[in-house]
């Protein structure tokens, strides 16, 4: 690695397209301190601890929101397949459809609850990313020591609340 003159808008282009610090100074032929040092002086500072995870939740919100429209969607053909085989109301048939329509409802509205409950829980979700994009910013107008502080203690929480990590 040399020491060159480094290229403060292409270290920013990168930095914005997510390049973690390492590839951005494999990139330029540099040091990652020196990637470090120019983000600072561009008043970008390096503090990614808030939301180093962020899109990993985002996917897995996405995951969810498919797997609800799917549970939706299997819910509502279900509801359509039950009405449309009405027996004669005459028939013996009739008063087990019935029955059966009963049951078919009771599971619809747990699935509606459950539906509830995680869409309320991914916008959530969204809401903490967001507090976690702000806080993110103002701790890089911290000093190196405030921002490290910072950083323990989110990574130390992270840690007591998801001690197991899933991919």
């Amino acid at each position: 690695m040399t020491q060159a003159v480094l290229d403060y808008e292409k270290i920013r282009k990168l930095r914005d397209e997510g390049w973690k610090l390492a590839r951005i100074a494999n990139e330029l032929d540099t040091t990652k301190g020196a990637v470090s040092k120019a983000l600072k002086k561009m008043g970008r500072a390096v503090t990614v601890a808030a939301i180093d995870a962020a899109p990993k939740y985002e996917r897995k919100r996405d995951v969810a929101t498919d797997h609800l429209l799917y549970l939706c969607d299997k819910a509502r053909s279900e509801l359509q397949w039950i009405e449309d085989s009405v027996p004669p109301s005459t028939t013996e048939d009739y008063r087990a459809w019935q029955d059966q329509k009963l049951k078919f409802a009771g599971e619809m509205r747990k699935l509606i609850a459950a539906i509830a409950d995680v869409g309320y829980k991914l916008f959530q979700t969204e809401e903490v990313r967001e507090i976690l994009e702000i806080i993110d910013q103002e701790v890089g107008h911290e000093s190196p020591e405030c921002q490290k502080r910072i950083r323990n203690r989110i990574q130390q929480r992270r840690a007591l609340r998801f001690p197991a990590q899933f991919d």
